[in-house]
C-alpha cells in the first residue's frame, strides 16, 4: 500500500504543541515531533513498508499503527495507483483549504434557541461588561448636519422592485441634498428604538442585523452633491450628520482603491462600508458569527439599492476593491474594523425600456422556436 500526506492541512500552534486540521473536518489533531517527521517522510507518496522501515525495525509496529490512525483522520490518504482516488468537490479545489476549513468551523453552531441556557449565557455576557459602543463618532471633526425633512418615497414597492438595476453609467448631474440625506437615513440610520431586555436599548433600522448589533459603518466620498463639499466623510447615524475626515479625497482616490471600475467613482458619491466586528463578537462568541457581518453588509447594500431606486437614482455595488488600501484610506484599524462593501449612486444614464434599463444594457432578442 502506498500512502501520501494530504495536500492541504490547516495548522495552528497551541500551548501544548502543533495541531493540524483537515479542511472538511472540525476536529484538530495534535502532532508530536515524531508524527511531523512521519508526514514529512510520507511526502507525495511512499510505500508503507518503506515508510515503516525509515524509522527502524524497533519502531515499525508504532509507525504502522500511527499510519492507520492518520488515514482514519484524513491527514494521510491512500495513494494506490490501482484505485480511483476520491476527489474533493471542485468548489473546494477552487477556493482552497482555508476557505473549506472556515466553512467547516462555522457550521451547526448552537444558538441556544428556546434553551434554558440562553438566559444564563446572556447574563454572563452582560455581567462581564465591556459592550462596544453601538455608534461610532468623530467628535473632533467638522460636522455637516443633514436635512431631517426627508424626500417622500412615493414610488410603490412593486415599481421599485421592477426598476431596481445595477447602474454603471451616470449623467454627471449633481444629486440634491435632500435625496442624498434621505438615502443615507433610510440605509444607515435607526428609525426607532426598542427595549432589548438584558442587552439594553436596540436600534430598529430598515436593514436586518444579527442580534440588532448593526456593526456596519458608512464612510461617504462626496463627489457632486448639492450643498456638500467634496471629500471623505463618516456618516454618523446617531445625529444624521457627516463628519469630515479628508477634504482632499476625490474620484481618483476611489478609482485607485477599486481597480478603476468606473461606476465606483463616476457617480455623485461613493459609500465605503466597514464592519466594526466586535459589536458582533461581544454577543456571538462562536466562529459562525464571522458570517454575520457578510449577511448584514448585503442587507445594507440591498436597502441602499432599493432606496436609491425609489429616489430616482442609479445604484451600484461591488466587493472588488483592495481591502487593505481602503482601510488605510479610511484610517481604521483592520484588526478591529474592516472593509466590506463599496456602494455608489448618481443620476442614471438610462436607456428606454419597461422597466428602465441602464444605458449599457439592452433587452435580449426574442427567442425563435423551431
Amino acid at each position: 500500500m502506498r500512502v501520501r500526506r494530504r495536500e492541504e492541512l490547516v495548522c495552528r500552534w497551541r500551548a501544548d504543541g502543533l495541531e493540524a486540521g483537515v479542511p472538511d473536518r472540525r476536529q484538530w489533531i495534535q502532532l508530536s515531533p515524531d508524527l511531523v517527521k512521519l508526514l514529512e517522510q510520507a511526502g507525495d507518496g511512499v510505500e508503507l513498508d518503506e515508510l515503516a522501515a525509515a524509522f527502524g525495525a524497533e519502531h515499525e509496529p508504532d509507525v504502522r499503527k500511527a499510519v492507520d490512525a492518520l488515514l482514519d483522520l484524513g491527514v494521510l490518504v491512500r495513494d494506490d495507483t490501482q484505485e480511483t482516488p476520491v476527489r474533493r468537490p471542485e468548489l473546494w479545489e477552487r477556493w482552497g483549504a482555508v476557505a473549506e476549513r472556515f466553512h467547516t468551523e462555522t457550521r451547526d453552531a448552537d444558538y441556544l434557541v428556546d434553551s434554558p441556557e440562553r438566559a444564563d449565557v446572556a447574563a454572563e455576557i452582560v455581567e462581564e461588561g465591556g459592550a462596544p459602543n453601538v455608534f461610532k463618532e468623530y467628535p473632533d471633526r467638522p460636522v455637516v448636519p443633514l436635512p431631517r425633512k426627508l424626500v417622500p418615497l412615493s414610488a410603490s414597492v412593486e415599481e421599485t422592485f421592477a426598476a431596481r438595476r445595477t447602474h454603471r453609467a451616470f449623467t454627471g448631474q449633481p444629486v440634491g441634498l435632500d435625496a442624498f440625506s434621505t438615502l443615507l437615513f433610510h440605509t444607515f440610520a435607526p428609525h426607532r428604538f426598542v427595549h432589548g431586555g438584558q442587552f439594553g436599548t436596540q436600534q430598529c433600522r430598515v436593514s436586518a442585523s444579527a442580534g440588532g448589533r448593526h456593526e456596519v459603518e458608512a464612510y461617504v466620498v462626496v463627489h457632486d452633491v448639492v450643498g456638500v463639499a467634496p471629500g471623505l466623510y463618516h456618516y454618523a447615524p446617531s445625529r444624521h450628520a457627516l463628519e469630515l475626515l479628508d477634504g482632499a479625497a476625490d474620484r481618483e482616490r476611489v478609482a485607485a482603491l477599486s481597480y478603476r471600475q468606473e461606476p465606483s467613482y463616476q457617480g455623485a458619491f461613493t459609500v465605503l462600508t466597514t464592519a466594526v466586528a466586535n459589536r458582533l463578537a461581544w454577543k456571538y462568541r462562536h466562529p459562525r458569527a464571522y458570517r454575520l457581518w457578510m449577511y448584514d453588509a448585503g442587507h445594507y447594500a440591498q436597502t441602499f439599492a432599493l432606496a436609491a431606486t425609489a429616489l430616482g437614482l442609479g445604484p451600484f455595488q461591488t466587493v472588488a476593491f483592495a481591502d487593505s488600501e481602503v482601510e488605510r484610506f479610511l484610517g481604521v484599524d483592520p484588526a478591529e474594523e474592516f472593509a466590506v462593501y463599496l456602494l455608489s449612486a448618481g443620476v442614471p444614464d438610462g436607456a428606454a425600456g419597461d422597466p428602465p434599463l441602464p444605458s449599457d444594457f439592452t433587452f435580449p432578442p426574442p427567442t425563435h422556436l423551431a
